[in-house]
């Protein structure tokens, strides 16, 4: 059992420890008196003061569980606020990887569909180098065979993939005449029907052209007439006796409406007197193999 000491028990421990030593004096048991109860009220400032630093510390405690509790719950909110964001960076790590799959596979299609395209590109580049290799090698036959007649009596000219050979009509016909040839003249034709025959992808339109003066053939109506009859005769000749296919010649008659110099001049007149013999891709052909690469 524990005990209390009070102040009447502690008074009355003092009072009786006096009366058993000895008798006092009245003014000292007043002062006796005095000093318990100076004894008391200082122990009871004490135990007062005591009590206040005690409920300042339980007040003090109390504050600092409250913070403690405040702490953990703020520590259990902020680790489920981690496990969330983990959850999050977990799930935008999957996205993101399925999605950089996804990129992944859509960009190898996009370069298996470039790659395609380009091989198709490729193809009709290349359709179109043969084309154009043909050309050239023809112009370079054309030249060399014709090298051995006089450089003023025809030209060889190449625009916009086309091969042109102009001769002057006079080299050709005799004067006058849409049928009648000078025997030179069949010899460059069949020169030249000879080396186109070699590229057999090649199309072939013959155009008569005439100067301006007046017609002296009564059973014509026109120099237009005039000249796609000199044409018909060409493309005859070349299809009958140079074994050039007929489905490769056209012939036409300009006229006198593309002259290439002035029909003021004896030596103009000359050069707008010519038979023009065009020499091109097929486009029947050309789209033929263009298909054919695009395939």
């Amino acid at each position: 059992m524990k005990f209390t000491f009070t102040p009447g028990l502690l008074f009355f421990l003092f009072t009786s420890s006096l009366l058993l030593t000895s008798c006092i004096s009245k003014k000292k048991h007043l002062e006796a008196m005095a000093a318990y109860d100076s004894q008391v009220a200082s122990l009871a400032q004490g135990l007062d003061s005591t009590a206040y630093i005690i409920r300042q510390l339980e007040l003090e405690l109390a504050r600092t569980q409250g913070e403690n509790n405040a702490l953990l719950a703020t520590q259990d909110k902020m680790q489920d606020r981690i496990i969330s964001l983990d959850d999050e960076v977990e799930r935008l790590q999957m996205e993101s990887a399925s999605r950089t799959e996804n990129m992944d596979q859509r960009l190898q299609q996009c370069n298996d569909i470039i790659a395609a395209r380009q091989a198709r590109i490729d193809a009709l580049i290349a359709t179109l180098e043969q084309r154009n290799a043909a050309m050239n090698q023809l112009m370079i036959g054309l030249r060399d065979t014709l090298r051995q007649l006089d450089s003023t009596l025809y030209s060889i000219e190449a625009d916009n993939g086309q091969l042109s050979i102009s001769f002057q009509s006079e080299f050709l016909f005799y004067t006058g005449s849409t049928e009648k040839m000078h025997t030179a003249g069949r010899q460059a034709l069949e020169w030249v029907s000879r080396t186109i025959s070699l590229y057999p992808a090649l199309d072939v339109l013959v155009i008569g052209h005439t100067d301006n003066s007046p017609l002296k053939r009564p059973s014509l109506d026109n120099k237009w007439e005039f000249s796609a009859l000199r044409a018909a005769s060409v493309v005859k000749l070349m299809a009958q006796r140079f074994e050039l296919s007929p489905s490769r010649l056209t012939a036409a008659g300009k006229g006198e409406f593309a002259p290439r110099a002035s029909n003021a001049t004896p030596q103009g007149r000359a050069l707008n007197e010519r038979i023009e013999i065009r020499v091109f891709p097929s486009q029947e052909r050309l789209i033929r193999d263009l298909r054919r690469a695009l395939e």
